[in-house]
């Protein structure tokens, strides 16, 4: 069968989107990058099986201490970019394009994906 897809990514945007990313970045993945955004329940544990590129944008309303253990115990290329004045879920449902400082925030989200998957893949 030929391949379709040259290049496969994902990204989460959902509750949990954290572990989902995770285990589809382990050893024998058809995924080349990854990324979670806001992420919810992040285990610095889980970073020790990631295979693949990996971005991690979190909010202010995500665990500091757990997204910089998570940080450090990576071993793949990485990007963390915190939005500190940004909610958990604005790039998602929870996203206000009607005020201008989310909408902001929404579209850089977004820019920085293109960015590192353009980049990894």
């Amino acid at each position: 069968m030929p391949l379709l897809f040259k290049y496969i990514c994902t990204t989460k945007l959902i509750a949990n989107g954290i572990q989902i990313a995770n285990l589809s970045s382990a050893s024998g993945t058809v995924f080349k990058a990854a990324a979670s955004c806001h992420p919810a329940m992040v285990d610095p544990k889980d970073a020790e099986n990631v295979t693949i590129p990996f971005a991690l944008l979190p909010s202010k309303d995500e665990d500091k201490a757990a997204v910089e253990g998570w940080e450090k115990s990576i071993k793949t290329k990485k990007l963390v970019k915190w939005f500190p004045n940004h909610i958990h879920g604005w790039m998602a449902a929870r996203a206000n394009l009607e005020n201008e400082d989310e909408k902001q925030g929404y579209t850089e989200g977004y820019q920085v994906l293109l960015e590192f998957f353009h980049e990894n893949l």
